[in-house]
């Protein structure tokens, strides 16, 4: 949103930093590369991190990571989520992590590769 001249964003610093404390580091250091090319055709520099080099293949553990910790701060034991792919894999990756029952509910025209992914 844009007012008088000001950029106004949800984005918070503090929340962020707070945020990286309960995020497993092994999804904090995945590789980032310069990707030269676009960057010229751009006019700026470009940097692609590669997402896929973690356990669950996505950046989405980062924000399940967050949702568990939350979850498991406010004793919750159990999750459910509708997922037949990362989603799914990250709630079960964040969940054992803490302790949390998670359910993931999929279609059965899912990959097979999704299914069978522990």
């Amino acid at each position: 949103m844009y007012r008088l001249g000001v950029l106004k964003t949800r984005l918070d610093l503090d929340r962020i930093h707070a945020a990286r404390r309960v995020i497993d580091p092994i999804f904090l250091h995945t590789p980032m590369y310069q990707c030269d090319a676009l960057g010229r055709r751009l006019g700026c520099t470009v940097s692609i991190k590669l997402e896929t080099a973690n356990p669950v293949r996505s950046f989405k553990a980062r924000g399940t990571e967050l949702v568990a910790s939350l979850l498991t701060e406010q004793g919750r034991t159990a999750v459910v989520c509708a997922s037949a792919g990362n989603l799914g894999q990250a709630l079960s990756w964040s969940g054992r992590r803490r302790g949390l029952d998670v359910t993931v509910v999929a279609s059965r025209r899912a990959p097979v590769a999704k299914h069978d992914r522990p």
